[in-house]
C-alpha cells in the first residue's frame, strides 16, 4: 500500500482499490468504532453521498476518492458553481432527522461546561445556545469545501465525526466561521444565499457565538484564533454587509 494522506490522528494508504486510515497507537480503539458507527448510520439511513466504513484489521476501510476535492475545484479551477452545489448538497443534508446520532443540544452544553476555556466564554456560549430553537435535524458540524470529495464526477460528504441532530443554523453558523477564517473571500457570498435560501440572518447570529466557542475548545487556547474569539465576545460586528 503507498501513503496518500497524513493528520494529526491517523495516515491514509491506499492499495489501489481501497483507502485505509491507519490510528496512530495511541489512539482509541473505542473513538474508531464510534466514527465507524455515525459513518454508516449516515450511509445506511440517507440518500447522501458517503463512504462505507468497515474495520480491517485496525484500520479503517473506505471507498478510494479519486477525484478533487471541492475547495481545489473552487480554488484552482475557479469552479464558482462549485459553491453553489456545496450550499445544495449543505441543504439536503438537512432534510433528515430521524438518525440514531447525539443530540447537539446536550452535547454541546457539556462540552462547553466541561473545558478549560474561561468561564466569561463558558457563559456567551451557553447564553447563545439557550437562544436557539430546539430542532434536530442532520448536521455534519464539520462542513467545509475540503469535506466535498468527487469520485466518479459526482460529489461525496466526508468526515462525519462530528455529526449531530441539531438546528441547521447551528450547521450554517459553524460553516459561515470557517470560511471567515480559512476563505474569507466566501463568506459573504455563502451567508448571502443561506438567507435567500429561507434562513434568517438573526437566527444564524445567535448560533455564532455557541459553534465558534465549540471550534475553539478543540485548542483549548481563546489566543489560538483572534477572530473565534471576537465571534464570542460579540456578534454586533462579525458580518460583512450583507
Amino acid at each position: 500500500m503507498i501513503k496518500i494522506g497524513e493528520g494529526i490522528s491517523a495516515t491514509v494508504y491506499s492499495d489501489g482499490k481501497y483507502a485505509y486510515k491507519k490510528y496512530r497507537p495511541n489512539y482509541s480503539v473505542d473513538n474508531m468504532r464510534f466514527e465507524v458507527y455515525i459513518q454508516n448510520e449516515i450511509y445506511e439511513h440517507t440518500d447522501l453521498r458517503v463512504a462505507k466504513y468497515e474495520i480491517i484489521d485496525d484500520m479503517i476501510r473506505m471507498t478510494l476518492f479519486e477525484g478533487l476535492n471541492l475547495a481545489d475545484r473552487i480554488m484552482k479551477e475557479n469552479d464558482i458553481q462549485g459553491l453553489q452545489d456545496f450550499i445544495d448538497l449543505q441543504l439536503e443534508t438537512f432534510k433528515y432527522k430521524d438518525l440514531n446520532l447525539a443530540d447537539a443540544f446536550e452535547t454541546f452544553v457539556t462540552q462547553i461546561k466541561e473545558t478549560k476555556l474561561d468561564d466569561a466564554l463558558k457563559e456567551k456560549a451557553l447564553a447563545s445556545i439557550d437562544k436557539i430553537e430546539k430542532k434536530y435535524h442532520l448536521c455534519h458540524f464539520d462542513y467545509h469545501p475540503e469535506n466535498i470529495m468527487y469520485h466518479d464526477n459526482e460529489p461525496y460528504i466526508i468526515d462525519w465525526t462530528n455529526a449531530k441532530l441539531g438546528n441547521p443554523v447551528m450547521d450554517i453558523a459553524s460553516t459561515y466561521i470557517i470560511f471567515r477564517v480559512f476563505a474569507e473571500a466566501y463568506a459573504d457570498l455563502y451567508l448571502n444565499t443561506m438567507i435567500e435560501k429561507g434562513f434568517d440572518k438573526s437566527k444564524i447570529v445567535d448560533a455564532i457565538p455557541v459553534m465558534a466557542f465549540i471550534r475553539l475548545r478543540e485548542n483549548e487556547d481563546p489566543n489560538h484564533d483572534f477572530l473565534l474569539k471576537a465571534f464570542v465576545m460579540g456578534t454586533d460586528n462579525i458580518f460583512h454587509q450583507t
